[in-house]
Parts: structure tokens; sequence; C-alpha cells
């Protein structure tokens, strides 16, 4: 993290934090919805969001960790599922949450809104997320990969991508989240 601690994320012994020179782990007596922690990614503010699993292994969905207070953010607030598959704040500040079968989210500390295939991306189990250079967000779906530019709320499916053209893409991420 931006102090330099090391966390670790568990499936089923909680959330647990390196300092270089002690562990400290957090588990459902801390606060933590659940003991599991996925997926960990930590925001420009100094949160640290993760998954907390799916259904069946008990996860609750998105929680974040302000370093002092777990939140989860429950369905009746907008992410409809605990089915999270990847994450990435873009160059905005947005959290994009990929999802195994209903598309992804950005989350822009408000509200969560939904992107799927009606909105033209190309699958809806999204495995991964990245941002290039020029701020167009890349997502990597079951179906194929999209592209998204920020500017519309449109999706633009990358048909037809060489190899050469995807390293590329994966180069550009050098240094970013």
């Amino acid at each position: 993290d931006q102090e330099g601690n090391l966390w670790i994320g568990t499936y089923g012994g909680g959330l647990c934090c390196f300092d270089g020179r002690e562990f400290k782990t957090f588990t459902v007596e801390d606060g933590l919805p659940t003991n599991i922690a996925t997926l960990l990614l930590e925001d420009d503010e100094g949160n640290l969001w993760f998954s907390t699993g799916h259904e069946w292994t008990g996860g609750k969905g998105l929680c974040r960790f302000d370093g002092r207070n777990f939140r989860l953010f429950p369905s009746e607030e907008g992410l409809p599922t605990n089915k999270i598959s990847s994450l990435i704040e873009d160059r905005e500040g947005n959290l994009w949450i990929g999802t195994n079968g209903l598309g992804v989210f950005r989350f822009d500390g408000q509200s969560f809104e939904a992107f799927v295939n009606r909105d033209g991306l190309a699958g809806n189990f999204v495995a991964s997320l990245m941002e290039d250079r020029e701020g167009n967000l890349w997502f990597g779906t079951n179906a194929g990969v999209s592209r998204y530019d920020g500017q519309s709320t449109t999706f633009t499916m990358q048909d037809g991508l060489t190899g050469d053209e995807i390293r590329q893409v994966l180069q550009d991420r050098k240094g970013r989240i």
C-alpha cells in the first residue's frame, strides 16, 4: 500500500497486513464481513477494496477498508452480485468492478452504474480490467475484448486484434494499475 505495507487476502483466514516486522490479521471479530478477502486493490485515497468471495464460499460481495472500518456494499446499494471477478480504479477515481455474469459496474463513490451486453460489452463475464495510457478502459470478457473510451456509455468490441496489438495494449499498462 502507500505506506509500504503488504496486504494478503485469504480464503477463510481473513485479511492480513504485514508492516515489515509483524502481521496483523483482520477477521470477522474485527468487523470483516467474512473471513474471505480476494482481489485486493488500494485506491488513490488509500482505501483498500476487495471481494469477500462468491455466495458458495460464504462471500458477501464488495468491501472497503478505510484503515479503521470495513464497509460492505450490499445489493441494495446497486451492486446486485457478490460474484466479483476483477477490480480496477481508473484515472478519474472511479472503481470498476468486473463480475461473473452481470457485466461491469462503475462506482463513482456515490452510486453503481452497470454496463452489459446490450450496452455493447462483448460478454458479461469480465475476467480482467485495465486502463491504457490514453485513458481507455479494456475489458477481457468471456466473449472477447471490449474497449471503453470514457466519452460515452458505448463499448466497442475489438474484433480481430492481432497478437502484436494485444501485446502493445498490455505494454501500455506497465506502471499503471
